[in-house]
């Protein structure tokens, strides 16, 4: 860490302070998720997202050009893994432990390797196989003998790391409309 320049230590410490906070959402949210509605609360995570790159945005802004070459992926992105997907968390978060469920979050990985390898047809290597396939191991040793309730939590979850992972793959080609 002395080795590094100003910037890296930042940039070290803003990533720290996204995984503590990343950390924190789902238990977070798993108690506002039986006491709202599940469209509200996916909207209150969503806004304060916004908020966090908000400055980047208005410091960086795309071009116009930017904006209409990505727009279809933007509004996929936006759907599947704005709305969609939060929606499908805090379903699942109402009826899975908080803990049970950040773990699930994992799944968010495997959905994207697979379909960056389905879409984009990206050479997955043994080590990205072997970590995907730990994380669906233990995702199904979490909920394998859990109540039936459980499971369709653990279900709800799994849905929506799949939208993010829809999410994650038609995003990463919009790198230019990225907030630096």
């Amino acid at each position: 860490v002395a080795a590094m320049d100003r910037a890296g230590r930042t940039g070290l410490v803003r990533c720290l302070i996204a995984a503590a906070l990343f950390g924190a959402s789902a238990p977070a949210a798993s108690k506002l998720a039986g006491q709202s509605n599940a469209f509200v609360l996916a909207g209150v995570l969503y806004l304060g997202a916004a908020l966090a790159v908000l400055p980047s945005t208005v410091r960086r802004p795309p071009t116009r050009a930017m904006l209409i070459a990505g727009g279809p992926n933007v509004a996929l992105a936006v759907v599947v893994g704005g709305a969609v997907a939060p929606v499908l968390l805090m379903n699942g978060l109402a009826r899975t432990p908080a803990a049970t469920a950040s773990l699930l979050l994992n799944l968010e990985l495997v959905a994207t390797v697979a379909l960056a390898a389905l879409v984009f047809k990206e050479h997955l290597g043994r080590a990205v196989i072997a970590g995907a396939t730990c994380v669906v191991t233990a995702g199904v040793v979490l909920v394998w003998n859990s109540a039936p309730t459980l499971r369709a939590g653990a279900l709800f979850v799994a849905a929506a790391c799949l939208c993010w992972g829809v999410d994650n793959t038609v995003t990463a080609r919009l790198d230019q409309l990225a907030p630096h």
